[in-house]
């Protein structure tokens, strides 16, 4: 059995969204089998910079570095440990995973939870609660990679925010206005022009839809949620701005105002750029259908999620296929719609698992008494 230490500068996460490892400053992989249990287990006494001490077996995978498949990871810092379970047989008896993300491995995963979950006698509160728990962990333990600046990334973004007040869900609602009407003002500019930008609707109606979700909330001064689904209505309105804008910019026939700027950025900057963008963009979605698998969303909410998801996950391949043909300045621009959409739809999970995290504290005296 080998050993390393150094601190952790990142988690993996398979293509669920689970946390399947993480990399040490030093560069050295660490992986481990993403179950419940483990990623529960890790997630408790590690966070980015934690200095780590990982013991467990070196693996090589076709194509890639060589890695460590943990074992026993220990937190220098704090001394608390986590024992990590041998991965799982698969195959020929004798084969083990190499614990490398795979799509397959993940789902069937998903379906054993499910069924433990149906032979246990619990109730539908804690099965939410459970749901609940591991999905606040995954966000934890997935820091924004991208690099977009702060005043570029969609407001709410991080999970830890303060409760809303009155004033900030107002405040949200005022920026979603105002999103909305910048919009009609730009689709008025097009009419005008006799120009039209195919698919633009859908978003739009779910943009408002939003708003008047975001609405309603916070006419029954539930401030949480209007505050997520004012979020929402201004990352679709940023969509319906970036499509719109590259539309027109990849249009030869229409007249510019002013020249293009100077370019600012290397090739392989911006490159680095898009990919770490795209990065997060499929740890956003990744998120979105693990939750969704899970089917614990109400009807309503997974359909809507479902829906935005799809379209956040349509920019993401009509971004990789640009990023790959070497489109930069496509690519980038894309991306970014790409990832409002995706946090759009998060926005709405937000709503959810907030509203149920507020519901088990108020029971929570209840139940120990």
């Amino acid at each position: 059995m080998h050993s390393v230490d150094g601190r952790v500068s990142k988690f993996l996460c398979d293509s669920m969204g689970f946390v399947n490892g993480s990399v040490l400053d030093r560069g050295q992989e660490v992986r481990f089998w993403a179950s419940h249990a483990n990623v529960g287990a890790v997630t408790e006494i590690l966070t980015i910079g934690s200095r780590v001490e990982v013991r467990g077996d070196v693996r090589s995978a076709a194509g890639e570095e060589d890695y460590l498949q943990a074992a026993l990871i220990t937190n220098l810092d704090s001394k608390r440990t986590a024992s990590l379970p041998a991965p799982v047989c698969l195959g020929k008896p004798g084969m083990l995973s190499d614990g490398a993300p795979n799509t397959m491995a993940s789902l069937a995963h998903l379906r054993i939870v499910d069924a433990e979950r149906q032979s246990r006698t619990v109730s539908h509160t804690d099965e939410n609660a459970e749901i609940v728990d591991l999905y606040i962990r995954q966000m934890n333990s997935d820091p924004p990679r991208s690099a977009f600046s702060s005043d570029e990334r969609p407001s709410g973004h991080h999970l830890m925010l303060p409760p809303a007040t009155d004033n900030d869900a107002a405040a949200g609602m005022e920026c979603a206005y105002d999103g909305l009407h910048r919009i009609q003002a730009i689709l008025a500019y097009l009419n005008i022009v006799k120009r039209q930008v195919p698919g633009i609707s859908q978003f739009l109606d779910e943009a408002k839809h939003t708003y008047e979700q975001g609405l309603v909330k916070y006419r029954a001064q539930d401030f949480e949620g209007a505050r997520e689904f004012a979020a929402a209505c201004l990352c679709l309105s940023r969509v319906v701005e970036i499509v719109i804008a590259r539309t027109l910019r990849s249009d030869t026939s229409y007249p510019s105002l002013v020249p293009p700027p100077p370019e600012h950025l290397t090739a392989g900057t911006e490159s680095s750029r898009v990919q770490d963008s795209l990065d997060e963009v499929q740890s956003v979605l990744s998120r979105l259908h693990w939750l969704m698998e899970n089917g614990t969303l109400p009807l309503e909410d997974r359909t809507q999620v479902r829906k935005i998801a799809s379209w956040g996950d349509t920019l993401y391949q009509q971004t990789k296929r640009m990023y790959r043909s070497g489109s930069m300045e496509d690519a980038s621009e894309l991306v970014q719609a790409a990832n409002s959409a995706a946090q759009c739809a998060e926005h709405i999970c937000r709503n959810w698992y907030i509203a149920h995290t507020q519901e088990r504290r108020m029971n929570a005296p209840q139940q120990s008494s």
